[in-house]
């Protein structure tokens, strides 16, 4: 089960988030190119990411999908995510922001040098029914990218096999595969990182920046009213 974030403070609460922008993927969505960042936070950032987990209400944002099956695991893996930065050693947090709106975040960590693995992974609306399209891609193929980067052997992650979309689909499709038909945990050889990587960054219109720069999040971000 998810773990269960702190009440919201009083109006005392002054947030501290920093943050490293390092990439934009402008993909094409309905005709339309609608863009999006992607920032690397640190555990230092729990505590801000947390305030805007908070105010997200996934009931209220998708009201036409409370009725799709195992719908309350979404808000779980939600609040999961938040929950665990900090958590695990070498971590890589990514998170995606589409309108100065925080829209998913993606924890991983780098194991030996040569193993990387998704710890937990979540999209979410910016607004009622606005989904963010290619928000998870976006997200899925930074953490791709420092695969390729580090030249990590392999990566791996365990798919939420009850939650209320095909998460093996869409694993499958940024080039994860179960090992055998017993497995629980999908992975990628590291010629298959790098194919995906590069396969996605195209699609994506994903640009890594040459100079990534440190934000404060918090001057830049609407996250009152996730």
């Amino acid at each position: 089960m998810a773990m269960i974030i702190s009440e919201k403070r009083q109006n005392s609460y002054t947030p501290q988030f920093k943050a490293r922008k390092i990439a934009v993927a402008r993909p094409v969505v309905d005709g339309i190119v609608r863009e999006i960042e992607i920032y690397n936070v640190s555990k230092k950032d729990k505590d801000v990411i947390g305030e805007f987990i908070k105010r997200i209400n996934l009931a209220q944002l998708l009201p036409s999908k409370t009725d799709a099956p195992n719908f309350n695991i979404w808000q779980e893996i939600i609040e999961m995510t938040g929950a665990n930065i900090g958590n695990f050693k070498h971590q890589r947090v990514f998170l995606a922001v589409q309108d100065k709106k925080p829209c998913g975040l993606l924890l991983s960590t780098i194991q030996n040098k040569k193993q990387g693995e998704v710890v937990t992974f979540a999209t979410w609306p910016i607004a009622a029914e606005q989904r963010v399209k290619k928000a998870g891609s976006a997200l899925f193929t930074s953490f791709l990218n420092l695969a390729k980067q580090k030249k990590l052997q392999k990566v791996k992650l365990e798919p939420v096999l009850n939650g209320p979309t095909d998460a093996v689909g869409f694993y499958q499709a940024h080039g994860m595969c179960f090992p055998d038909k017993y497995a629980s945990v999908m992975t990628a050889s590291q010629s298959r990182i790098a194919q995906t990587a590069a396969e996605k960054t195209e699609e994506l219109n994903y640009t890594k920046l040459k100079h990534p720069f440190n934000v404060k999040l918090q001057n830049v971000l609407d996250i009152n009213n996730n």
